[in-house]
């Protein structure tokens, strides 16, 4: 019976990543790696501007985080109304509750906000090496955590040299089919 939620909770979580991924897209959020350390500066003045001005968060405002996965370049946008405990909140009080992201820029209506994670994003699989130094498959179902899918029972030790330091960082393919046909090819 334990084998049955489990199966029901991963479906259900793989179900909200591939819905929000495809409403993302569907709405044109999904955008490329985040901007230029140029770009970036001037957005986190225009944060500095609005903190300055005494600027706070208003009754319906939007925030939207934009993660981007730096192992496979891509981003991920999503858009959701601020909490109720933030109204009236000012740009320090905001940049306190998101202490991971960078405010991008910051107004009344809408807060702009984005995070680099060194990870691949929800739509790749990746080969990798766990703990005990085997092969394993996971995928990012967390947005900032990945989560081992399979593991091979491989040891390190079967690989070339290359293929060792390509798996110990890291391998991402589009699909598992991808990743086991690499795997069937050492």
């Amino acid at each position: 019976m334990q084998g049955k939620w489990k199966g029901f909770l991963r479906l259900g979580v793989l179900t909200a990543v591939a819905l929000a991924l495809a409403f993302g897209a569907m709405m044109g959020e999904a955008k490329a790696p985040l901007e230029s350390d140029g770009k970036r500066q001037e957005t986190e003045e225009n944060a500095v501007g609005a903190a300055e001005q005494g600027e706070t968060v208003g009754k319906d405002c939007a925030i939207i985080q934009t993660m981007g996965f730096t192992r496979c370049g891509h981003s991920v946008s999503r858009r959701v109304k601020a909490e109720e405990a933030l109204t009236g909140a000012n740009f320090a009080a905001v940049q306190e509750r998101y202490a991971q992201w960078r405010i991008d820029s910051f107004g009344k209506d809408e807060i702009v906000m984005s995070r680099e994670i060194p990870l691949f994003c929800p739509m790749h699989h990746a080969l990798h090496v766990n703990e005990a130094g085997e092969v394993v498959l996971s995928r990012n179902l967390y947005g900032d955590g990945m989560a081992v899918e399979k593991s091979y029972g491989l040891p390190l030790e079967r690989f070339s040299e290359e293929d060792k330091a390509a798996l110990l960082r890291g391998i991402g393919f589009d699909s598992q089919a991808d990743a086991e046909a690499w795997l069937a090819a050492r």
